[in-house]
């Protein structure tokens, strides 16, 4: 049986929750004299418009809503109590869109506890906290990010879903639905950059090299943090300061992704079908001049699920299919010298995948990707930044080229 549940009823649900959450934080500093409660506040309001084939799943602006639209776009309220010089509780609580729709999806995306040793060489966190793969799942704040759009390893979806494997034209052709929503697969990377489990951080040289493993519940592209099954992973990263203009990281993702649905009778490996992601990230730095950007290798252990079935194909239950694609992205910065807090950057994405091995053709699993970006930002005060965003892509073997176009500015007031 399906419950369906009133949405004023879950906001409610949301807001109870966001009081506890903050009553506890409050509680405890009061009652505690070594303890320091500090608190950010960070609000998005929003002005875009897009092409007439543009989608949530494909560049993030929902298709109901291509028309000139305002409004807000994201709340955060970001909390830290630090018991003492070494333990802390990091949270964050997050309103925003859903699916690019209404601003009605209330989440705790990071609540997790935090040691760190007296001199800062190690660290061991637990609970939920940002992904340590790559160098842009740090920039989960939007005044840390110079473009609006995500790159297309975080934003756009591919034909691989986490309750339908890989299935072929899955969303704008396929039609497949799961407990009456329609799947349209999965980003690369799951776009809220968070994971949950335990993290381990090690400052081999202080300001030179850092390195971090994470042991999660399940791959870089799972959504749900507990899933039936419960999946597990493993993600690592090393970064090196080589210079100071110069920053390299090194990046492993690996784990588990497919969940139980109406469509998975027969499976009982769910294990077995797994996300591998390999990058690396750089940021050069010289003067008013930035360089910065990614490359990632995926790969995939998935079943195939039969469209004129319904079900998986019963030949990939025991022997999954191997998917492989590559995605990296670079964005040039330059900061306007006779214009102190402003700038102009541009970004070049591509997204590639690989043949369909299983069908023994030189079809792609899914279609090529480029997108053009153009951003400019200034901030107006210490509290007030404003951003303006286009962009423009084009996707093989589909008569979409200028109708996908973005344009979007945001003003973001934070404390």
């Amino acid at each position: 049986m399906i419950l369906h549940q009133n949405p004023k009823t879950r906001i409610t649900i949301y807001s109870k929750s966001f009081l506890c959450f903050f009553l506890c934080f409050f509680v405890i500093s009061k009652g505690a004299a070594q303890t320091e409660f500090q608190w950010n506040l960070l609000a998005d309001m929003e002005l875009s418009r897009a092409g007439a084939q543009s989608h949530f799943y494909y560049n993030e602006i929902d298709k109901d809503h291509r028309d000139l639209r305002v409004g807000l776009s994201q709340l955060n309220v970001i909390g830290k109590l630090m018991l003492n010089a070494n333990w802390m509780i990091n949270g964050r609580v997050l309103l925003e869109r859903d699916k690019g729709i209404k601003t009605n999806r209330l989440v705790f995306p990071q609540l997790n506890v935090q040691w760190l040793s007296k001199e800062r060489r190690f660290g061991i966190t637990a609970g939920s906290f940002i992904n340590p793969f790559g160098a842009f799942n740090e920039k989960q704040l939007s005044i840390d990010r110079d473009f609006i759009g995500l790159p297309l390893a975080y934003s756009y979806y591919v034909n691989i879903s986490d309750q339908t494997g890989f299935t072929e034209g899955l969303g704008d052709i396929a039609d497949i639905r799961v407990n009456n929503t329609r799947q349209w697969g999965s980003t690369i990377m799951y776009y809220g950059g968070y994971s949950t489990g335990a993290l381990f951080s090690w400052n081999l040289i202080p300001g030179k090299v850092n390195w971090k493993t994470a042991l999660v519940t399940g791959a870089s592209n799972s959504q749900k943090s507990f899933t039936d099954p419960l999946h597990a992973g493993i993600i690592s990263r090393l970064k090196v300061q080589a210079t100071y203009f110069w920053e390299q990281g090194l990046s492993l993702s690996h784990g588990s992704f497919l969940r139980k649905s109406e469509v998975s009778t027969g499976l009982d490996q769910f294990r077995n079908f797994r996300q591998t992601l390999i990058g690396t990230d750089f940021r050069l730095g010289m003067g008013f001049l930035e360089v910065s950007g990614e490359l990632i290798g995926v790969f995939y252990k998935t079943p195939v699920l039969k469209v004129d079935d319904d079900q998986f194909d019963p030949a990939t239950w025991d022997t999954p299919v191997t998917l492989s694609g590559f995605s990296g992205y670079a964005n040039v910065k330059y900061e306007l010298p006779f214009l102190p807090g402003s700038y102009l950057a541009y970004r070049i994405d591509r997204l590639d995948f690989g043949e369909e091995s299983y069908t023994n053709t030189s079809v792609n699993w899914d279609n090529d990707v480029l997108r053009h970006s153009l951003a400019a930002g200034y901030r107006i005060s210490q509290n007030l930044l404003a951003r303006v965003f286009v962009s423009t892509q084009s996707v093989d073997n589909k008569s979409w080229d200028k109708t996908q176009r973005t344009f979007r500015f945001v003003l973001t007031v934070h404390y």
